[in-house]
């Protein structure tokens, strides 16, 4: 029946139009600001505003699921060749694509008004993520089908900003340790860079000259996989700093050692993760990336129980 017909049509496109702005992504924003919040409250004594960090996560949240759209828009073609990412809202031919580019502007802008309000470094934050997403996705720069910068603008610049967007409402300087920013930056460029192989055919096809097609799979994944050590590294060595097991230094960053256990159990899910660690191009990315984000939120709950934990 047409109605019937026309309920259906309409409940598609509000699904479409949510899978659009990709909320699981906020988790991405959600876990770095609240990381960073975390180790500049040990690291100067201050008490987190969580109204502040609220209105903060709100403002690049809605920048990311405008990015997102953006992305989804100029890669539609491309998507329809992709076994995967066929079935997203676009190429799939859910939300229509125009529709879908003015989503986009609205909530680019939206998510600028509310930083504007937030402070200059805030919006700085924003504007640097903005920029950089430009220059992945848009041409002629198209950073995506570039070796080195895809992997860098990709995933190495934005978990930075994602992470002072959260350090800037609390201290007013981009003055974060290092370690802090290893840890970050290492587990979403290692993860990213995995991400990347999955599309290794049709970037292929398509003529990419992207880190894997210039590099090969192997030294892409071996950079993987050195990236996410690294990260796990950085964590566990700012634990032992602010535990008194080593002497760094604060500048380097430190933690509470009661946050060396969180750690040590976030290794036992390592094994959920062996077939994309091994065989990323045959993994489900899809199951993969649902999982990985449940994981980090619920690694940076922990992080959030422990620091209210007395």
């Amino acid at each position: 029946m047409p109605g019937q017909s026309n309920a259906a049509n309409a409940m598609d496109f509000f699904v479409g139009l949510f899978k659009l702005l990709r909320p699981l992504e906020w988790s991405k924003g959600f876990g770095n600001m609240a990381i960073a919040t975390i180790v500049a409250a040990y690291a100067f004594s201050l008490q987190p505003n969580i109204a502040l960090f609220l209105a903060g996560l709100v403002s690049v949240s809605l920048l990311w699921s405008g990015l997102y759209a953006l992305n989804d828009w100029t890669d539609r073609n491309a998507d329809k060749l992709h076994p995967v990412k066929k079935n997203r809202p676009i190429p799939s031919g859910t939300v229509p694509e125009n529709f879908a580019l003015g989503v986009a502007v609205v909530l680019v802008l939206v998510s600028l008004a509310i930083g504007f309000y937030l402070g200059v470094l805030f919006l700085i934050c924003l504007l640097a993520m903005l920029v950089n997403q430009f220059l992945y996705t848009l041409p002629p720069f198209s950073f995506k089908k570039r070796a080195i910068v895809d992997l860098i603008s990709g995933s190495a610049i934005n978990p930075i900003f994602r992470f002072y967007a959260g350090w800037v409402l609390l201290m007013p300087a981009y003055n974060a340790p290092l370690l802090a920013l290893l840890f970050v930056v290492g587990i979403q460029f290692g993860g990213f860079t995995l991400y990347r192989l999955t599309s290794h055919s049709v970037e292929k096809k398509l003529g990419y000259k992207s880190s894997a097609m210039v590099f090969g799979e192997g030294k892409v994944k071996a950079l993987a996989y050195l990236a996410i050590v690294a990260s796990g590294l950085s964590y566990f060595l700012m634990t032992l700093n602010g535990g008194g097991f080593l002497v760094l230094g604060d500048a380097l960053g430190a933690l509470p050692f009661k946050f060396f256990w969180l750690g040590i159990l976030s290794l036992l899910g390592l094994p959920l993760y062996a077939n994309v660690l091994l065989n990323p191009k045959k993994a489900d990315i899809s199951k993969v990336y649902s999982l990985i984000y449940l994981n980090y939120v619920v690694f940076v709950g922990g992080m959030i129980l422990l620091f209210f934990w007395q």
